[in-house]
């Protein structure tokens, strides 16, 4: 990305980074490339940027507005190049750009500094960082990625995700299979890396968001019911990072790909995971429903999503009494991974503070509307057994995976602390789902997550 008002010199830049490889986008001002990146999903790799510039082509140009600029790209682009142009090379503001700008990754030589300021008559340094920068781009693009016959296209985030964790063991192809995401888009993959030489590492990655921190739910559990996580990397990679972690056997998978063909092995395999979670100390506390449900949604929220189908949503100050600790806050089959025969968790980007009760209905309840459920669509319990019958040991009666939802409401009857409680989770949680666009395009899946809410809704207000 281009962003130079100056047209000779947004002509010789653009030169050198076409001819060094890179597809360039230009701006002669700040306010159309603002637009564009508050809209843009591309992958962003270098910003090439000049200190003075005017907000609208043809207003008065400052190095403020500049400099603001360069503030937000590199807050909002904590992993792109930045190359920033001015014509006063000031110490001070050599100091400021390069401020926190830390470095990218390298496996050569000396990491390549994240910014770079230049006076404009150095068009030959610049071409310089131009041309080492793309050759280490093109060291991502050379490895080659390997996925199953059959299975979904990889977005280029993804590719660079995967290609970015090959290069960090020096790996020239990587092998991968999805073990399925979270609703929060991140992904999971199987990855065997391998060099000219042969395999070097088999690992599980996940794109998260965030590196996450030491302690919390997973220092509380026993070793055997988590996944460690031997590493996390970061760079090159839309500002996001990767989780790897350790996994003992060859052919890890999801919970998920079990739970319609093998139900009474799922519960078998889940089960020791479900006590440790169950085991997490916990303090009994007096919450209103809104601060019961923070974790999932905001009360306002929910109640402005849940009117668009008619259901009245009770008011959030209502008092509810529950066991509070740390708890995983996004658990789904597809976030506990069979290792080597033992289930484990994988994902903790979603860990809370919140209701003991809030991981087994969470559980239950991404079993039918998680777009990798074997269960979702067709196979799911229809409508009306959801208004006769969820929550009560009816529920999934004569249901292929009827062992499955019963052996999860049970741990659902050990974890809550009261009806109030019970009711409140399940619709939080009903009712954040028509936020998601997957949820949205099935007709299905709609009319039963608001039957869900529905009853949900009404239980709390009688509650």
């Amino acid at each position: 990305m281009l962003i130079e008002d100056d047209p000779q010199q947004a002509e010789i830049s653009e030169d050198i980074l076409e001819s060094a490889g890179f597809s360039v986008r230009s701006f002669n001002s700040i306010a159309p490339a603002r637009d564009y990146l508050r809209t843009s999903t591309d992958l962003i790799d270098l910003f090439v940027l000049d200190r003075r510039l005017p907000v609208k082509a043809g207003e008065p140009a400052t190095d403020e507005f500049g400099d603001e600029l360069l503030k937000e790209v590199r807050s909002n682009h904590p992993d792109a190049r930045l190359i920033v142009f001015t014509g006063f090379a000031t110490i001070r503001h050599i100091q400021e750009s390069l401020q926190g700008g830390g470095q990218l990754p390298a496996q050569d030589g000396q990491p390549i500094d994240r910014v770079t300021v230049l006076e404009k008559d150095q068009s030959l340094e610049f071409k310089e960082h131009v041309v080492r920068f793309r050759q280490l781009l093109q060291s991502l693009d050379d490895i080659e990625i390997i996925t199953p016959p059959g299975s979904d296209p990889l977005d280029e985030l993804d590719k660079r995700v995967l290609r970015r964790l090959a290069f960090d063991y020096r790996g020239v192809s990587i092998a991968v299979a999805s073990l399925g995401g979270g609703l929060t888009e991140a992904s999971v993959w199987r990855c065997e890396i391998n060099r000219s030489e042969g395999r070097v590492a088999t690992v599980v990655a996940k794109r998260v968001k965030s590196p996450g921190s030491s302690g919390g739910l997973p220092e509380l559990l026993p070793r055997a019911n988590t996944t460690a996580t031997v590493r996390t990397l970061s760079g090159l990679m839309a500002g996001g990072y990767i989780n790897v972690l350790q996994v003992a056997g060859e052919a890890p998978y999801a919970l998920m790909d079990i739970i319609a063909a093998r139900p009474a092995e799922a519960v078998e395999l889940v089960r020791p995971v479900w006590d440790a979670l169950h085991g997490v100390a916990a303090l009994r506390r007096t919450l209103t429903v809104a601060d019961l449900c923070a974790p999932l949604i905001d009360w306002a929220r929910l109640s402005e999503l849940l009117a668009t189908y008619g259901i009245p949503v009770p008011a959030g100050s209502l008092a509810v009494t529950t066991q509070v600790g740390p708890r995983h806050g996004d658990l789904h089959p597809g976030n506990v991974l069979i290792d080597n025969g033992q289930a484990v968790l994988i994902d903790f980007d979603s860990e809370a503070f919140a209701a003991g009760a809030l991981d087994p209905i969470t559980m239950l309840i991404s079993t039918l509307v998680h777009p990798a459920s074997p269960i979702r669509g067709a196979a799911w319990p229809g409508v009306s057994e959801i208004e006769l019958s969820f929550a009560t040991g009816d529920f999934g009666r004569g249901h292929p995976c009827e062992l499955w939802f019963r052996s999860v409401l049970d741990w659902i009857s050990e974890c809550r602390t009261s009806e109030r409680e019970f009711w409140a989770l399940v619709l939080a949680y009903a009712g954040r789902q028509v936020r998601y666009q997957d949820v949205l395009d099935d007709r299905e899946i709609v009319e039963r997550v608001i039957a869900i809410a529905k009853r949900a809704a009404e239980a709390l207000a009688n509650s």
